[in-house]
């Protein structure tokens, strides 16, 4: 986790972008001020290896083709971590809310007990089915993620209807992260779950794909991520696509 950087956050745009540790709350209220995020959407970390093929599974026992995410296989209780940083959010959701929150096979009943347990209510499991699957040891090589559909009190929904398996084809092996996301999927859980001008919080910013969908349907996204690193692949992500200034708050 960052430490002397911690509370450094930046303006692009209509977004706001905080290099901070999405477990205290502190920094949640420091991001979003008086503000209420109508939707929270992210992509915790959940201890899963991304690979393509088996000659990268065996390579990757050597080598590390990206940099550690931060949070990913860590030591401590997955429960504890998940409660840590859903209360942290919670005080700043807007009275109608809804969330989704990407996971894996291992920790989901973690990630349910945490959200049964601190009065979340869980609605749905969404399961986006991928082109080509994550090779590992198991004897089912994965070829789904699955996302968790909910809300704290209220929540509200947009458009029709929609199913709860969604095909998007996985994006293409990026320098950037090595967990992106769809942009599509993403453009379609924020259409649902929210309306021009609204926030949007993801306490897991990653690569910034939160951000970059939100732009494009006219949603403010206010994002933390933990490393520093991928705070400027976010920041030079948005000004690639909008030329737009950035400005560095605190």
């Amino acid at each position: 986790m960052p430490n002397e950087s911690i509370n450094k956050m930046w303006k692009l745009g209509n977004h706001r972008l905080l290099l901070g540790d999405a477990r205290k709350e502190s920094d949640i209220a420091q991001l979003l001020g008086k503000e209420k995020a109508s939707l929270l959407l992210c992509d915790p970390p959940y201890g899963v290896a991304y690979v393509e093929s088996k000659q990268e599974l065996l390579a990757s026992q050597a080598t590390k083709k990206f940099s550690a995410i931060t949070g990913d296989g860590v030591e401590e209780d997955y429960y504890v971590f998940s409660k840590e940083w859903l209360e942290a959010v919670k005080p700043h959701l807007a009275a109608k809310n809804s969330f989704y929150i990407f996971n894996g096979d291992a920790k989901l009943r973690e990630l349910l007990n945490t959200l049964n347990d601190i009065g979340y209510t869980k609605s749905s499991l969404l399961i986006w089915i991928k082109n080509h699957p994550v090779i590992g040891w198991k004897d089912y090589h994965l070829q789904h993620e699955l996302i968790l559909y909910g809300w704290y009190g209220k929540h509200a929904f947009f458009g029709q209807k929609d199913k709860s398996v969604l095909f998007y084809p996985k994006p293409h092996r990026s320098k950037l992260h090595p967990t992106m996301k769809p942009p599509g999927l993403l453009r379609r859980l924020i259409y649902h779950s929210s309306q021009p001008g609204d926030i949007v919080l993801d306490p897991f910013g990653g690569s910034g794909s939160t951000l970059i969908a939100c732009e494009h349907l006219g949603r403010k996204c206010f994002m933390v991520e933990c490393d520093e690193k991928y705070c400027q692949t976010i920041i030079d992500r948005w000004q690639k696509l909008t030329k737009g200034k950035v400005e560095l708050l605190t």
